[in-house]
């Protein structure tokens, strides 16, 4: 067994490892080669990540992400199950949080993962919260979307309306589960990288007041919504159905047929409810786990 960290050269083997154990779980890939670059330009891969080799072959990769989140993100490939590749990461990961003082650490895996929930439980992880994956395909072009009177989305102007964007966003999570706000240059910082495009960020206003907002994106091999929100005194007026069907058809215009998004499953707003109604189905479960660190 031979653990080192990854280099950028290395990408199109650590994706390729990603895809073998999504297709082995879920029956397709969901991560493409700029997904997993564009999450490296957050990571310092030097002390970050974690590549594990077996016989001479990429076996296995973990992340540990100290973001907004902090959290480890670990694969291993089907072909190396069984054979100490994700409690290695786990050791890994967990030691190097512990090094930097956290207390705590999360760790999602696939609902259908038995292997590696048990793995979990064993190392006094505890289950935390489900979340969804939640995709809709579509085959022509999307209905407009329906508004009420005296509301409709545009595109983010972001040299006057970035601030406004995000504290809208902010607001509209927070009442979420582990929502932690973000302030200033942190959130810029983070939205702001090489396939930043505002222009797939949309606002809905009453008069000069953001009441809605929704950050879409390309990744994972289609149109991703990474963040779509309303504020609690326009809630219930079909802004967030609508503006869900703006971003189906601005994404679908620029040649996305499938779009996802990721919601809680316990989530206060019922949106899970409104992504069926926008006919979103579910594509997978993933669950996420916590772990007290010793002090």
């Amino acid at each position: 067994m031979n653990v080192r960290w990854p280099t950028r050269a290395d990408s199109a083997d650590v994706t390729a490892l990603v895809a073998a154990m999504d297709t082995h779980f879920l029956g397709a890939p969901r991560l493409t080669e700029q997904d997993l670059l564009d999450e490296w330009n957050d990571l310092d891969l030097d002390r970050d990540a974690w590549i594990l080799e077996l016989d001479g072959e990429l076996a296995g990769y973990a992340a540990l992400h100290t973001g907004a989140h902090t959290y480890i993100d670990a694969y291993v490939h089907p072909g190396f199950f069984a054979r100490g590749v994700g409690s290695r990461l786990a050791e890994l990961a967990e030691e190097e949080a512990h090094k930097r003082g956290l207390q705590k650490i999360q760790n999602a895996v696939l609902g259908n993962d038995e292997r590696a929930c048990r793995l979990l439980d064993s190392r006094g992880y505890h289950e935390l919260r489900h979340f969804y994956r939640m995709a809709i395909e579509l085959a022509e072009v999307p209905p407009p979307a329906q508004w009420s009177p005296g509301f409709r989305a545009e595109p983010l102007d972001y040299a006057r309306d970035a601030d406004a964007f995000h504290a809208t966003l902010d607001q509209a999570f927070a009442e979420e589960f582990g929502h932690e706000p973000e302030r200033g240059i942190d959130w810029r910082a983070r939205r702001e990288r090489g396939d930043f495009d505002p222009t797939l960020w949309f606002v809905v206003k009453d008069g000069d007041t953001v009441a809605a907002a929704a950050l879409c994106e390309e990744r994972f091999g289609g149109g991703w919504i990474a963040s779509i929100g309303v504020l609690k005194p326009y809630r219930r007026r079909g802004l967030g159905l609508a503006l869900l069907n703006h971003a189906f058809a601005e994404l679908h215009r620029r040649g996305s047929s499938r779009i996802a998004l990721g919601v809680d499953a316990q989530n206060p707003t019922g949106a899970t409810r409104l992504y069926e109604r926008a006919g979103m189905h579910q594509v997978f479960d993933a669950v996420v786990y916590e772990k007290q660190l010793a002090v």
